[in-house]
C-alpha cells in the first residue's frame, strides 16, 4: 500500500468533489448531512483553487523565463 502524499492531486480531489455534489443532489439527504456536505465541498474546492493558482504561477514563471531567454 502507498501512502498519500500530503497534498492530493487535482484529479482526486475533483472526483471527491462531484462525489460530494452528487450526494447533495439526493433528494433524500438530511439536512445536517447536507450542511456536512456542504463544507466538505468548500473545503474540496478552496483545495482545488489552490492547485490551480499554483499551476498559473508556474505558467507565468515559466513564460517570464522563456522571454528571459529569448532576449
Amino acid at each position: 500500500m502507498t501512502a498519500k502524499s500530503p497534498e492530493e492531486d487535482y484529479q482526486t480531489l475533483s472526483r471527491d468533489l462531484e462525489t460530494v455534489l452528487a450526494q447533495l443532489q439526493q433528494p433524500d439527504v438530511q439536512v445536517d448531512e447536507a450542511v456536512k456536505l456542504y463544507e466538505q465541498g468548500l473545503a474540496l474546492a478552496a483545495k482545488l483553487e489552490k492547485h490551480l493558482q499554483t499551476a498559473e504561477n508556474k505558467i507565468q514563471k515559466l513564460k517570464l523565463q522563456a522571454g528571459e531567454n529569448t532576449a
